[in-house]
Order: structure tokens, then C-alpha cells, then sequence
């Protein structure tokens, strides 16, 4: 037996041969993406918590920009995460680090991200200071930013961490199955096979990969 752990589309595409991919697979409707700017920061916002969401002012044009027309929010809506308001020992002394995600079209918009990244990470400094983090950009001390293009080059198809959307169709049984229905001996885990993403889905999937492998787990 072997646990495949990749992104399933990929892990069909790269490590099986062609004619063990179910039809259904290539056809699965991606999620959309997320560009995460990673800062260690000199500012303290006393207000923020550990996790803070800033929703914009047009939100239904949100999801139509990044589905349909597969482009950056008009008007984007963050998570802010301050990871040290919660464990100050993740910074120095003095020192406050933040996690900041915004959703973004995947892969197939077509967008160079390589060009448009570092612009767009100027764009979201900006509206996070419009939105109560006055002085973010000048508070940077280390940053690392993370694209759709970067979560491709990791492994990720379509470019998006968070596998296949969450339709319907594509949700707990109806998700790609645990068991190569092609291959003997291939077991799945992970967020695009059943049932599905975020952390529980995952740990589940773990679970039901040792259950297929080694029985029922007690």
C-alpha cells in the first residue's frame, strides 16, 4: 500500500500513469486562490486579536471578481492574523508578527504574477492602513509574500492551497474517493479527496487513509 499525500490532481497527473486518472478528475472546479503577505513588524495594534477579518464595502462583487471574471478584488477583504497578541515568544522582544490573506483568482486568470505580485503587495499595505493598521508599510522590518504562481511551483494545482471547490458536487462522498479506483494499492489523504478541506476534513481523510490500509481504527 501507498498513501499519496500530494494534491490529487497532481499526484494522478505526475505519479500515476495516464490511464489510471478517473475522467472526473482533470474536470474538477478549483478553489479560488490567496496571495499571503508574511511581515515581522515594529507596529502594535492593541486592538487587533489573533485572527481579524476586514470584509469590504462590495461584497458580492468579491466573489464575482474572483470566480467569473478571474481578477484581483475590486475591494478586497483580508484576514489579518497576529499570531504573537497570543504567543509573544513567535517575535523578539518588541517585535509583532502578522499573517495577511487575500483571496485571489486562480491559476487560470492568467495574471504574471511575477510582475503584478509586488505591486499588488504595495496595494494591500495600503488598504490595510485605510483600514486601521496606520503605519504597516513603514513597520516592516522582514517580509515574505506568497502568490498564486508560488503555490503552483510548490505543487499545487491550479495554483490554490485550497484544492477543489467546495461545491456540491465536489463535497464530502462526492469528492474525488480515498482509493485509486484504477490502481491497486493507492490510498489518498489530504484536502481534494474525501471529505474534504480545512483542518478536520484532513485529519479525517488521515484517518479513513490508515482505515483503508490497515482496518477500521478504534
Amino acid at each position: 500500500m501507498v498513501v499519496l499525500n500530494p494534491d490529487l490532481p497532481v499526484a494522478y497527473r505526475d505519479l500515476l500513469p495516464p490511464s489510471a486518472t478517473p475522467r472526473r478528475v482533470p474536470r474538477l472546479r478549483p478553489s479560488p486562490s490567496c496571495v499571503v503577505l508574511l511581515v515581522g513588524s515594529t507596529a502594535d495594534y492593541r486592538g487587533a486579536a489573533h485572527h481579524n477579518l476586514h470584509f469590504g464595502r462590495e461584497w458580492k462583487p468579491v466573489f464575482d471578481d474572483l470566480l467569473r471574471r478571474r481578477r484581483l478584488m475590486a475591494d478586497p477583504s483580508l484576514l489579518v492574523t497576529r499570531p504573537t497578541v497570543t504567543d509573544p515568544s513567535l517575535a523578539p522582544a518588541g517585535r509583532h508578527a502578522y499573517y495577511v490573506l487575500a483571496p485571489a483568482p486562480d491559476q487560470r486568470s492568467g495574471i504574471d504574477w511575477d510582475v503584478v505580485g509586488p505591486r499588488y503587495r504595495d496595494e494591500l499595505v495600503q488598504v490595510l492602513e485605510t483600514r486601521g493598521y496606520v503605519g504597516f508599510g513603514d513597520a516592516v522590518e522582514v517580509e515574505h509574500l506568497t502568490t498564486p504562481a508560488d503555490w503552483e511551483r510548490r505543487g499545487l494545482a491550479h495554483g490554490t492551497p485550497f484544492a477543489s471547490a467546495h461545491t456540491f458536487r465536489q463535497t464530502g462522498p462526492f469528492r474525488p474517493a480515498n482509493l485509486a479506483p484504477k490502481v491497486d494499492g493507492v490510498v489518498f489523504a489530504g484536502s481534494g479527496t474525501r471529505p474534504g478541506v480545512g483542518v478536520p476534513m484532513v485529519l479525517l481523510s488521515g484517518r479513513l487513509a490508515a482505515e483503508r490500509v490497515v482496518g477500521p481504527v478504534r
